[in-house]
């Protein structure tokens, strides 16, 4: 599922980060839930591994969850959010993502994630 468009828009690229913006028109806030939107974690983590993707110049499929940590509620609102990856390593047929989604000083999730490469 390409969630780009859809669920956010990108605002801004640098190295290993992007700042997006959550769209809140979105149908998945629609179910959850009206009135009170929350981005859902699988949302979340489907973000970060298209954002891997685009930076490493191929896709990626969700391989193995090391760390993942959700801290504060993601909502969509007027502020960006930053998805930054301290750590994007290519090994072998893997990249290792280690990174954070964070807005206005705010950490709402800690990832430690590895992806295979999309044949």
């Amino acid at each position: 599922m390409i969630l780009q468009n859809e669920l956010y828009t990108i605002v801004e690229t640098g190295d290993n980060v992007a700042k997006i913006r959550l769209l809140p028109e979105c149908a998945i806030y629609q179910g959850h839930f009206p009135g009170n939107p929350v981005t859902p974690g699988v949302c979340q983590v489907g973000i970060v591994e298209e954002l891997a993707g685009m930076i490493c110049g191929f896709g990626l499929r969700l391989k193995e969850v090391k760390l993942l940590k959700y801290m504060d509620i993601l909502r969509p609102s007027a502020e960006d959010v930053e998805v930054r990856f301290d750590k994007l390593d290519e090994e072998g047929e893997e990249v290792l993502a280690k990174g954070t989604l964070t807005s206005e000083g705010r950490v709402f999730t800690k990832f430690s994630l590895v992806f295979g490469k999309e044949a």
